[in-house]
């Protein structure tokens, strides 16, 4: 989800003690961040500990917070860091998740022969993005997920991750270079 142009005003009102806007951005960012957070570890309970103390510190300590004007950003941000702050406790390194799920919802007329189709063609899919992901570096996936996935400007991914615009612009272009070249070797 990219910037809405309501971003400012909703943590406006968070910041200013609206406890309805505060749910309100849980609701709208949770699955996002929790999807954002399987990216960069596969320990779903860390995971969702950080998201949960996330949104502690940004209730307890809304009166010291700046102002953003795109909400989602802000929170990927934060998850990430709490994320690095439990790694380098732990004194591990970052591990990406190999596997990117998507669900499918059958249609109840659909027959077994269908469903077994489509279950194949799923399976040839996810295949095809499992051996993709793993061809790409740590840094390529986050940039690649926050671009594609989290639907993050490059100036927001650049702001975010602290470079600048043209080495965003370049890991992305690498990235997209890499799977062209698999999908070529593939054929």
């Amino acid at each position: 989800m990219k910037k809405t142009d309501n971003d400012d005003l909703r943590w406006n009102a968070f910041l200013a003690g609206d406890d309805q806007e505060y749910e309100s951005i849980y609701k709208d960012h949770v699955q996002a961040l929790y999807t954002y957070g399987l990216t960069l570890t596969t320990d779903e309970e860390l995971v969702k500990d950080c998201i949960h103390d996330v949104f502690v510190r940004i209730y307890e300590n809304r009166k010291n917070l700046g102002q953003t004007d795109n909400i989602r950003s802000y929170l990927v941000s934060a998850l990430k860091n709490s994320l690095l702050m439990i790694f380098r406790k732990q004194n591990t390194y970052l591990k990406y998740q190999n596997e990117v799920g998507f669900e499918k919802g059958w249609i109840e007329s659909e027959t077994a022969l269908d469903q077994l189709i489509d279950k194949e063609e799923e399976d040839k899919r996810q295949l095809i993005i499992d051996n993709i992901w793993t061809i790409l570096t740590p840094r390529q996936k986050e940039i690649v997920y926050q671009r594609y996935v989290t639907g993050l400007s490059i100036e927001a991914i650049a702001q975010q991750e602290n470079i600048d615009y043209h080495s965003v612009a370049n890991i992305i272009q690498r990235a997209i270079k890499k799977i062209r070249k698999f999908y070529a070797l593939s054929d």
